[in-house]
């Protein structure tokens, strides 16, 4: 009898419309569409996050070394300067007269030196004649000896031969005597030009001080005098920066000191630009820690661009502009979900998101760990293998039907 009732009810059914096939389509039609992804692991770069200020690489203030009248101020604020281009001119007249005073002095020197030179040279003449001449008279004598020996000459010849040697002697005597002064003129006339060309030097050093000069290259970025003003050496000129390389200093925490290491890439972003990454490079990591703060000072070095921009690109990091930093300390293989998987409760930090099993939806609280981009480490709540909504959550609860969404 039962039998029968089925089959009446199945004939009845049928004879509406309602079949099989009907249902399973109202059933999947009842269900949410979702897109899932398999949570799996993945390498995730580990990153220490901290803050730190942008400096330029090299700020002076450039001060002059002299006393005067501010005659020319050369730069602006904001010009570009190279090594050893000049800032500012000092009066200097008084100096310069003094020069030409001095280099007059020079050239009267140089002119005792060639006189003297000279004088030397006519004396080293007359100590050779006069050599010549003793050599002669030193021959002659030698000959007149022998012969009074053998009583072949007169005393009165060999008396006048001998006189003859004895003015030699003497003549030779003389001028090597004349020789040696003149050869002491020579280096009391050199002494006197190195002493004017010194005093030359000296002066012309001073002069060189009264042209303040940039010590390296780089931009005015402040002018604290202008054309016309006193000057001392109290009082600063411009302020000058190093901006073709920046640093940015920032402290690490000591439980974090051991992670940093010199080398290790940096990424900088600003609020300034909030989507904008800019590179760096950890340059100098202190050797100790700072003992009343207990952080370890960090020093970053970057070209304060984006990677690949060009040189005159208008998105520059600036010195003074506060950043937030990123130091690549590793990779991590660990389990991961994307980011558009995480949902959080109101007011709160406790995020979750929904896994899929057995076709319904199953909420999962869940432990965070590191992220990177759009991944993120699932520390708790997660196996790896399990079906993790990623599209299509907004409005899913515990136990509802979902069906993957073509």
């Amino acid at each position: 009898m039962n039998h029968l009732r089925v089959i009446f009810v199945g004939v009845l059914l049928i004879a509406a419309g309602i079949g099989p096939t009907s249902a399973l389509a109202d059933a999947r039609e009842s269900s949410v569409p979702v897109q899932t992804i398999l949570a799996s692991e993945r390498e995730i770069e580990q990153t220490l996050d901290l803050t730190g200020s942008v400096s330029a690489l090299k700020t002076v203030t450039v001060l002059s070394k002299v006393t005067g009248e501010i005659e020319k101020l050369l730069v602006e604020r904001g010009m570009q300067v190279k090594a050893g281009d000049p800032i500012a001119v000092v009066e200097h007249e008084a100096e310069l007269a003094q020069r030409d005073e001095l280099v007059a002095a020079v050239e009267m020197a140089e002119v005792g030196v060639r006189q003297a030179q000279a004088a030397t040279k006519v004396a080293e003449a007359a100590l050779a004649q006069a050599e010549a001449q003793l050599e002669n008279a030193a021959l002659e004598k030698t000959r007149i000896e022998n012969l009074y020996k053998d009583k072949s000459v007169p005393k009165q010849k060999y008396d006048a031969v001998m006189a003859q040697y004895k003015i030699a002697v003497a003549g030779r005597d003389l001028a090597a005597a004349k020789l040696t002064a003149a050869e002491a003129q020579v280096a009391q006339a050199q002494a006197a030009l190195k002493q004017a060309k010194a005093a030359l030097r000296r002066l012309d050093v001073r002069i060189a001080d009264y042209t303040v000069r940039a010590p390296f290259s780089g931009v005015v970025t402040a002018r604290y005098v202008d054309q016309g003003a006193m000057d001392n050496p109290a009082l600063p000129i411009v302020q000058l920066m190093d901006v073709s390389t920046l640093k940015v200093n920032c402290d690490v925490a000591q439980v974090n000191a051991g992670k940093v290491k010199k080398g290790q890439k940096v990424i900088l972003t600003t609020d300034t630009w909030p989507e904008v990454e800019f590179p760096g490079t950890v340059f100098i990591v202190n050797p100790a820690v700072t003992p009343k703060t207990r952080t370890l000072p960090v020093e970053i070095r970057t070209e304060g661009r984006p990677a690949g921009a060009p040189a005159g690109g208008d998105i520059r990091l600036k010195p003074g502009m506060f950043v937030k930093v990123s130091i690549q300390v590793g990779a991590k293989r660990c389990l991961a979900v994307p980011r558009d998987c995480l949902m959080r409760l109101p007011g709160t930090g406790v995020y979750y998101l929904f896994v899929v099993k057995d076709g319904k939806a199953e909420k999962r609280t869940v432990t965070l760990g590191i992220g990177r981009g759009n991944y993120v480490e699932v520390v708790e709540g997660v196996a790896p293998g399990e079906k993790v909504v990623v599209k299509g959550q907004v409005n899913l609860k515990t136990g509802m039907a979902v069906h993957e969404a073509k």
